[in-house]
């Protein structure tokens, strides 16, 4: 299911983040989430696609794949939106709500960014 902005807002259910590219520690946006608590997870039936003229990667659905990546705890709303932001959420990518599994086996919903039908279309 895929949620825009406004829904975010109005829920905030969710206070995670799943990130799998440059947001991940020792990438270029890692500073912005670099004080928070985080842990290694999987995003299963997903894959990691990084074209190398894009400069960054996205995610897609496949059945028998999985992607690293980490999940980031207790995400404020005011960080949401620069990460909205920094990441082009409503163009290059929309935030939705996933189920990714920790180290220890463990389920957790997180936000993670998926990519816009503009960026399926030409890099897909």
């Amino acid at each position: 299911m895929k949620l825009g902005m406004k829904d975010m807002d109005n829920e905030r259910d969710c206070k995670n983040l799943f990130v799998y590219g440059t947001l991940q520690h020792g990438q270029s946006r890692h500073h912005v989430l670099e004080d928070l608590k985080y842990e290694k997870a999987i995003l299963p039936k997903h894959k990691k696609i990084s074209p190398p003229s894009l400069g960054f990667p996205f995610i897609v659905y496949d059945e028998t794949s999985e992607v690293e990546g980490e999940i980031y705890y207790d995400i404020d709303l005011d960080l949401l939106r620069t990460l909205d932001l920094i990441e082009g959420e409503g163009s290059l990518y929309h935030r939705i709500v996933v189920e990714v599994i920790t180290k220890d086996g463990g389920k957790v919903q997180a936000y993670t960014y998926y990519p816009s039908d503009i960026l399926l279309s030409k890099y897909n």
